[in-house]
């Protein structure tokens, strides 16, 4: 049973996690016909979104005591995120298929994440991770599907 203080924040997380695995995985599929770099850039955001909201559902459901790797590694979910963020703009920018408008939604999101890191109120820190990781969705859903250009 999950404690009632922690219910929203996880419900906030599950349903990023969900969002982003469900679609997630179409606009992979979706970015197999583009370049081997957009699919590099798709996935990883996928996968590391998607990992570290499933780990902040786990940690705000477990029964035990998450392990302290894992509990570190939700503390700076925020930079992680940031760092994927990063990590997609310069693979996307070395491929040339990066445009400015991608490029600004994708750092939207960021900056929604990382504002995250100064928040003393929990559940609005859990709601800017999850805005971050929408507009960033956003982004790599116009970057895949070459509307953006």
């Amino acid at each position: 049973m999950i404690p009632e203080r922690e219910r929203a924040d996880v419900l906030i997380h599950l349903f990023s996690a969900l969002f982003l695995l469900v679609p997630g995985m179409a606009l992979v599929a979706s970015a197999y016909r583009h370049a081997h770099a957009t699919v590099t850039a798709v996935v990883v955001f996928v996968v590391v979104h998607a990992a570290l909201h499933m780990l902040a559902v786990w940690r705000g459901a477990a029964l035990h005591p998450v392990p302290q790797f894992l509990r570190t590694l939700h503390a700076y979910a925020a930079a992680v995120m940031f760092a994927t963020t990063l990590l997609i703009i310069a693979i996307s920018a070395a491929a040339a298929t990066l445009s400015a408008s991608a490029c600004a939604v994708l750092l939207a999101g960021a900056m929604c994440q990382l504002s995250s890191l100064h928040t003393a109120a929990r559940r609005l820190r859990h709601m800017l991770l999850a805005l971050g990781s929408l507009l960033q969705f956003i982004a790599m859903t116009l970057l895949t599907l070459g509307v953006a250009y």
